[in-house]
């Protein structure tokens, strides 16, 4: 049953919109997905575009919020044209909305949906993206945005351990990163290295193990972080188009190939991988995190700012040209 609702939300808010959607005809798509989860306008459960008093002078207006058959209020939907990339201005303006109505739940819909959440569970000082869903028919997270948001099954302790849940693989991400950057440091690799003159102790003089290892260079790197051309796949290859390789500007290839593209693709996965080709024909690729990238940012900009790509430093390093590709 919730497989079948999702489906028809994704007809309702992807498969059956226009590229030039209005937003206001948009909202009417929206108030359509909300009856297939049985939120309905006329049983008092949607508001539509509410006014609500803030201070003595302001108003704010969000586009919907949803309310239980006892007239409190659950949680607050944000909505935007689907043809335009989800930032963190319209977060903003969700998340003041949220505040303003204490409410712990808050929900962003146009390319997608984000769900965000504003209460004692998580300690940071702004609401929290607990989910990002696309519009992908039998999406195991549509799913499980039907069983939580719907009508019939919305229930607090539900949220509860979703929040929780959420918060869990948020906080283990941020572990994953830290463990990762201790065992990458120099102390850590000095351990190492006494580790291994410990282990030969026993069946080894500690002289000749020291000299031993004074010849040897240990080290921990992250893996597919240096690849050499021949390990790297044929579609990082494509050569950048329109590049002028004696302007002495660092020739940067994106794929997606339009910026536009590019950009739009980079603010849904936050993600990017940088190849670095080198004049001796050695490649290195690396993970940009664009958390902090913005509607505002320039791709291109943003890379050539990078210290290694900057004009003098890259010649200095042998670079030959940088390809960044949102796919891996």
């Amino acid at each position: 049953m919730n497989n079948e609702k999702w489906n028809e939300i994704c007809f309702l808010l992807s498969d059956n919109v226009r590229n030039d959607i209005s937003e206001s005809d948009f909202e009417q798509n929206v108030i359509q997905a909300l009856r297939v989860l049985d939120w309905k306008e006329y049983s008092g459960d949607i508001e539509i575009r509410p006014s609500f008093q803030v201070g003595a002078s302001n108003r704010i207006t969000p586009d919907f919020v949803i309310k239980s058959s006892d007239n409190r209020k659950l949680f607050v939907i944000e909505i935007k044209q689907p043809n335009i990339p989800l930032n963190s201005k319209f977060q903003q303006q969700l998340f003041s909305y949220m505040r303003q109505l204490k409410l712990e739940y808050g929900i962003l819909i146009g390319q997608g949906i984000q769900v965000f959440y504003d209460g004692d569970l998580a300690k940071q000082e702004d609401p929290i993206l607990l989910e990002t869903i696309k519009f992908t028919k039998d999406n195991e997270k549509g799913l499980n945005f039907v069983e939580l948001f719907a009508k019939e099954s919305f229930n607090k302790e539900s949220l509860k351990s979703f929040t929780l849940n959420a918060l869990k693989k948020i906080n283990r991400r941020e572990e994953h990163k830290h463990l990762t950057k201790k065992i990458l440091s120099e102390i850590f690799q000095e351990k190492i290295v006494e580790l291994i003159k410990q282990d030969f102790l026993n069946e080894y003089d500690g002289e000749l193990i020291e000299s031993v290892l004074k010849e040897l260079k240990i080290e921990i790197k992250q893996k597919h972080t240096e690849t050499t051309q021949a390990e790297l796949p044929k579609s990082q290859f494509r050569e950048p188009k329109n590049i002028n390789y004696s302007n002495g500007i660092l020739p940067i290839g994106l794929n997606p190939s339009s910026e536009s593209d590019f950009k739009r693709r980079l603010l849904l996965t936050k993600t990017a991988y940088i190849t670095t080709f080198y004049n001796n024909g050695t490649s290195k690729q690396k993970v940009w995190n664009a958390q902090r990238f913005r509607e505002s940012s320039g791709v291109l900009g943003n890379l050539r700012s990078r210290p290694e790509f900057r004009n003098g430093e890259w010649q200095k390093l042998g670079i030959e040209k940088v390809l960044v590709s949102i796919d891996k």
